[in-house]
């Protein structure tokens, strides 16, 4: 995966079996409570608040945890006590519609849906994807697919 030169890149994750995907993917790897920790900035994907409590507890001075977790309607509790305000944390949210305010001057929707397609050509993202379940049955399957121990990340749908 392409990081910053000398940027340290770690998947923390609960299931141990992704070990192997972070290594397909060129990542390290730790459990969280193994997990690197004074991260710059910290990347919070699972959806689950035990994440986000994580990901703050990980995180260094002044450093940025990024939310990209939907969550939908529900409430989601955010440990803000602790070392929160001493380590002056920054807790930003993603929206992958449409390119930041701050960053409109500098890139284009265009340009940022270039870099997305160019970063999608690293076949080491193929470990990522499930095989194909055809449309047609999807309604027997769907529940399978999102069932939190399937261990799909990205299941691809094959249209007739």
């Amino acid at each position: 995966m392409r990081a910053g030169a000398g940027a340290e890149v770690t998947l923390i994750d609960i299931n141990p079996a992704r070990a192997e995907l972070a290594r397909t993917l060129g990542l390290n790897f730790a459990a969280p409570d193994d997990a690197p920790v004074d991260c710059e900035l910290v990347v919070h994907a699972s959806a689950d608040p035990r994440g986000l409590a994580t990901a703050l507890d990980i995180a260094g001075d002044e450093a940025t945890i990024l939310e990209m977790s939907w969550y939908g309607v529900g409430s989601v509790p955010v440990p803000l006590g602790g070392a929160f305000h001493s380590r002056r944390l920054k807790v930003v949210s993603s929206q992958v519609g449409k390119v930041a305010t701050s960053r409109r001057a500098t890139t284009s929707h265009r340009q940022r849906l270039q870099q997305a397609i160019e970063l999608l050509a690293d076949a080491r993202l193929d470990a990522l994807l499930m095989p194909a379940v055809p449309f047609h049955e999807l309604p027997e399957r769907l529940s399978e697919i999102l069932d939190p121990k399937s261990g799909v990340l990205c299941q691809l749908i094959a249209y007739p």
